[in-house]
């Protein structure tokens, strides 16, 4: 699936990625704002698309002055389903960090990074993960191995993309930060963190704090 357009997983259309727009925020949207918003639309076809779901009745179409304005009718029976569609990333960083907190050996820090992060994945996009292994934790560890590979399965039945785990310990990842390797600059500034503290890759001595 792509992450940053999960209604297509039931429709490719435009309707999709408008009904997306409208379930992710609470204020009104005039058509040019919604095409802005949605992108790789014309107008036209953006204007076409809440026309006919103003139809249905699943956008609440309002006069204002010369405009009209769009909302998700979130009275709609559909509401709901439109919504937790639309909430489907949200819904996987949720999974992941229960996953990562009933671990019995805990990761010192983990985040989601690559294009699921930047948001501009396609459908056959890898979902890839950071993992920091703590210091008293071998490599070899059989338990957190397991963990790992079974965070990696989870997130592909969840999403039916393929998982690559990126792991490092902490002395590497200290090493790493050190040397500003690209990987981590990468997910310090664009990672979406699921496990320990936010500035963890943070260069400096405060940095885990």
């Amino acid at each position: 699936m792509d992450l940053s357009r999960p209604l297509a997983i039931v429709t490719p259309t435009v309707d999709a990625d408008v009904l997306s727009v409208l379930a992710g925020a609470t204020a009104s949207f005039t058509g040019r704002q919604v095409h802005q918003m949605a992108g790789r639309h014309s107008e036209r076809g953006v204007r076409n698309a809440l026309q006919r779901l103003a139809q249905q009745g699943i956008v609440g179409r309002k006069r204002v002055g010369s405009s009209d304005l769009y909302t998700l009718n979130r009275q709609h029976l559909g509401a709901p389903h439109i919504a937790a569609l639309a909430g489907l990333k949200a819904e996987l960083l949720h999974r992941v960090r229960a996953e990562l907190a009933s671990w019995s050996v805990s990761a010192e820090y983990a985040s989601i990074f690559g294009s699921a992060a930047r948001g501009d994945m396609r459908v056959d996009s890898d979902i890839d993960v950071f993992v920091v292994r703590p210091t008293a934790v071998p490599e070899a560890n059989d338990t957190w191995q397991d963990q790992v590979e079974n965070l990696a399965e989870r997130i592909t039945a969840w999403t039916g993309n393929d998982t690559r785990v990126l792991e490092m310990g902490v002395d590497e990842v200290g090493d790493a930060v050190a040397r500003d390797e690209q990987v981590l600059s990468d997910i310090r500034e664009q990672g979406l963190v699921v496990a320990g503290p936010r500035n963890y890759l943070r260069k400096g001595a405060d940095a885990n704090d």
